[in-house]
Order: structure tokens, then sequence, then C-alpha cells
């Protein structure tokens, strides 16, 4: 039997493949080998691409801007106790709230929970994460990320938690076991200029609560989103500079005077020239100086006068600054028209933000979770030490209570309030929701806390400015008729 026509014509075909494993000269050879995130990031490289941001964030304004809007939307959370009891719920908000207290939360007794929490977020954004160390009394203090490090070789002395430190299972500073578990970490201090580091000591997994960036599953140590801007932001931050060294340079001032071979040099008409081409001494006249102010130049026929000037930047650069803007913020999720407003209009930057929200409800449970391993663990605290009295079926589980996002406040009031009217009639949407999203607080405590003062307060002070406003209304009365009768007003 012989082979179809097809199948005899197949070597005239060449293998069908994909084209991304295939070299090309116009672009980088893609590797031929694959490894663990923290395999390609690690030791020197790690610290590199940490001092690299750092770098950036101190230096480029951008960056620094960047990371501020980054922390506004993700780091803000207010707790919010749902366990059905009024008494309890306040109870614990009040716990947490001092709880929260600079003197209470952090170590170093300088930030509070909500400073704190912004510092984290931002050290997380840089670094690529960031640790907690629960302190006994209830206190936590943070460790950077360039203090997590691989402990010097001790092999087959004891650590403090009791197992052969071996340094092989040891992973940028995190000591895993064979299902890649968290058992033990390695810090390192500083000494006092904030130079040089030493091993302090291995404190159990039990005691950090971690908060880093991770796009893989078996990867130990998080890393930047900002890892893969790195090199744009920097090449714009140096092309930021070497325009402006342009632009200075384009400044400054210079003419360019034409002359014929027979007259020479435009003469200026001040008293210093002798109207022939050279100065009172004989000298020939080669520049112009407006040190005493504007000119009058006589020039002579053939000659002519002209500024010197340069486009900087160019039109085309300015665009291409633009994009590249665009795509560093791409990195954080970020809109352009967060940075430059007039970039769009009401409606597209509506949608901007819209979607921007939906990009970093991820990153915000980060936070909540690492709150929560924070308040079940000071609410244990404060049992023990007597500060906080709960009832015996009371279970320390964030399912009663909730971290709230800071809300977002109305765009356009009129119509978006109207909008959530209808959606609560219609059964779509409750109270406590819209609250929630836009003003980041418990539609329940606002009655209770807000309107019902309000309310009070009210009824007790209506009746005394009816009263008021009765008795300018007659003293108003008496004082027209006066008018009407030709009398004085008293």
């Amino acid at each position: 039997m012989s082979n179809p026509e097809w199948l005899d014509d197949a070597n005239d075909f060449e293998e069908f493949d994909y084209d991304a494993i295939n070299g090309s000269q116009n672009r980088k050879q893609v590797k031929r080998y694959t490894t663990s995130e923290d395999y390609q990031l690690k030791g020197s490289k790690r610290k590199q691409l940490l001092s690299d941001i750092r770098d950036l964030r101190q230096n480029f304004s951008i960056a620094r801007w960047a990371i501020h809007k980054h922390v506004d939307f993700v780091t803000s959370h207010e707790f919010m106790p749902k366990t059905g009891d009024d008494k309890l719920d306040t109870v614990l908000r009040e716990f947490v709230e001092t709880a929260s207290m600079a003197e209470n939360f952090d170590i170093s007794g300088r930030h509070d929970r909500r400073r704190w929490m912004r510092i984290a977020e931002s050290s997380r954004l840089v670094d690529g994460d960031v640790f907690g160390l629960r302190v006994r009394g209830g206190y936590m203090q943070a460790i950077e990320a360039d203090r997590v490090q691989n402990p010097p070789d001790q092999a087959g002395k004891k650590v403090n938690d009791g197992v052969p430190q071996n340094y092989n299972s040891w992973t940028n500073g995190i000591r895993v076991d064979d299902a890649n578990r968290p058992k033990s970490y390695s810090i390192f201090s500083r000494d006092s200029d904030g130079m040089q580091m030493s091993w302090e000591r291995n404190v159990k997994a039990s005691a950090m609560i971690p908060l880093g960036f991770y796009d893989r599953f078996d990867q130990v140590r998080g890393i930047s989103p900002w890892a893969a801007a790195a090199n744009s932001m920097r090449d714009l931050y140096e092309a930021w500079d070497y325009a402006l060294a342009k632009t200075k340079v384009a400044q400054l001032m210079a003419l360019k005077i034409t002359r014929d071979a027979e007259f020479g040099f435009a003469d200026e008409l001040d008293g210093s020239s002798d109207g022939q081409g050279t100065d009172v001494n004989g000298n020939p006249e080669t520049t112009v100086s407006f040190d005493k102010g504007p000119q009058i130049l006589d020039l002579d026929p053939g000659e002519d006068a002209a500024f010197l000037t340069a486009a900087t930047p160019a039109g085309e650069t300015a665009q291409f600054w633009q994009s590249l803007i665009s795509v560093v913020l791409k990195s954080l999720n970020i809109p352009y028209s967060f940075y430059d407003e007039s970039h769009t209009n009401y409606s597209g930057s509506r949608s901007s933000l819209l979607l921007y929200l939906r990009s970093v409800e991820a990153w915000r449970r980060d936070i909540r979770g690492f709150l929560n391993d924070w308040l079940m663990w000071r609410m244990k605290i404060g049992v023990l030490e007597g500060t906080l009295q709960l009832p015996n079926s009371f279970e320390i589980n964030p399912k009663n209570w909730l971290w709230v996002a800071e809300g977002t406040n109305y765009w356009s009031p009129r119509d978006e309030t109207k909008a959530d009217i209808d959606a609560i009639s219609a059964g779509l949407r409750t109270r406590t929701e819209v609250r929630q999203e836009r003003f980041g607080d418990d539609w329940k405590t606002n009655v209770y806390d807000v309107l019902k003062v309000e309310n009070e307060l009210l009824a007790d002070v209506l009746p005394e400015l009816k009263a008021l406003e009765n008795d300018n209304a007659e003293e108003g009365d008496t004082n027209e008729k006066k008018k009407e009768e030709g009398q004085p007003n008293e």
C-alpha cells in the first residue's frame, strides 16, 4: 500500500513547533533551563535588586509617588467586630484601638498600627517581603528583608528551636522542611552605622508573620513586582537628568553673528566701538555682551545676527517618556490617569479606578491576613494578662470580625447616591455594604454612634430653636406694623 501523497511530501516541510523556542539574531536568546525563583535571586543578586529599588525610592519622585499611591489604596483597614452582641462588640473595638496605639503595638513605641502597616507595605513593595516578629508583651518588631539571610555555617550545633542546623537546608534566610514549610528564620542585626550585618539569632517560624509578593508555589522569599520595571525606572530617571542638563545648556543665550569678509564684526553703538569693526583699542570685536541690558546692533549689508536655540525635549521624546511612565506604573496596576489627571475624561478616570480597585483586592487580602494573625495572637495575650475579658463561649477567630478597607467616596454624589438607594430598595445591596464601600465603616455603628447622638441633640435643641424662631418672627411683625404706622422700632 503506497503512502498518501501528503505524507510523501512531508520532508519538504519544516517540523512543526513553537516559535518561542527558536532563537533569532533580533532578540535575546531564551534561556534553556528553569530554576526556582529563590535560586535565581539569591545572595548578592538579591541584595543588588533591593539596593537598586531602594535607591529609586530615595531619589526618583515618580517611584516615591507610586509607592505612596499603592500604600494609600492597599493598607488602610479598620477593625469591625460582628459578634452580634453590642456590648461585646464595644469591648473588642476598644481593645483593638488600645492595642493599636504606638506604645502598645510597636516594640520601639514609635509607630501605631496604622503607620506601622503603611511602612510594612512600603517595605514589601520595595524589598519583596517584610516580616513581623511577635515579641513578648504583645509587641510587634519589624524585620526588613535584608536582615533575613542564610546563617553562618554552624553544622552540628544546636539552634534555639532545638534542631541541628544544616546550612544547605536554608533558602535566603529561611529554613524549610521537606514540604517547603518554613521552620525557622535567621535574623541578622546592623551595627551602629547600619553598614555591616552580623548574625543575631534564629527564631521559630511560629514567631514570624511574613508579608510578601509570591508568584510561584515553591517560592520561599517574596520578590517585588517592581523587579520587572526596575530597569525602565532607572532609564527614565537617567534620561530626565540628561534632558535637564541639555535644557540648561540651551537656556544659555548664545548670539551668532554672520559677517562678510569686507566689514568684519557688527558694531555696538554703546560707546565702546569705533564703528569700523574694532573697539577703541583697535582689537577686533568678537563678542557682544548683554551685561548692561539690551543692546542695539548696527549691522552692515550682508551681516546677520541670531540666537542659537534648541527644542528640549523634543515632542517625540516627551511622548516616549509618557509611554515609559505608563509601563512602569502598570507593574503596580496603577492607571496613568492617576499620574496625569488631565489624561482622560470623567468616564475614563472612573473606569480606571474601578479596574484598579479590583486588581488591588488580592493585595488587600494579604494585609487582612497579616492583621488577623496579629489580632488572634494579641487577643490571647490580652486574655492571659487580664486586659481583655471574653465570654467562655467566644472563639478567637476571624469569623467574629472584619477588617474593612478605607472607602472610596462618590465621584458623582447625586447620581451614585440615587443608584445606591435604588439598589438597597431592590434588595440588591445592604446599607452596611454601601457604608463599607463608600466610607469604610459599618452602617449599624454609624446609626448608633453618630446618628443617634445627633438626633438626641437635635431633639433637645430644636424646641429652643423653634421658640427663638417664633420670637424673631413676632418681633419682625411688630416692627413691620410700627413702620406702617410711622412709629420708631424698639
